[in-house]
C-alpha cells in the first residue's frame, strides 16, 4: 500500500483471527494494516486494554470490495468450524 491511499476498516476481531485474515489477503495480493490499541499502549508504556482486546484490520479503499468477498468466505469458514 502506498502512503496516499485511503484506508477503510474491513474487520475487527481477535488478534489471532485478524492475523489469519491478513495472511489470506496477502496471499490474494491485497495489502492490509492491523491496528491493535492494546499492543500500542503497552509498547508506549501506557498500559492498555485487556488481554482479549480486539484488533482492527484495514485495507485500501480500492481493494475493499475484493477484500470483503474474502472476508465473507473467512467468516463462513469460522461459522462452519464452530458447528
Amino acid at each position: 500500500m502506498s502512503n496516499h491511499e485511503d484506508l477503510v476498516l474491513l474487520y475487527t476481531g481477535t488478534e489471532i483471527n485478524t492475523n489469519i485474515l491478513k495472511e489470506i489477503l496477502e496471499d490474494n495480493k491485497i495489502g492490509s494494516l492491523i491496528r491493535n490499541d492494546m499492543k500500542s499502549g503497552l509498547s508506549a508504556g501506557f498500559g492498555g486494554g485487556y488481554p482479549d482486546s480486539e484488533a482492527n484490520l484495514y485495507v485500501s479503499d480500492r481493494n475493499f470490495e475484493s477484500a470483503k468477498v474474502i472476508l465473507d468466505e473467512f467468516l463462513k469458514s469460522l461459522e462452519d468450524n464452530e458447528s
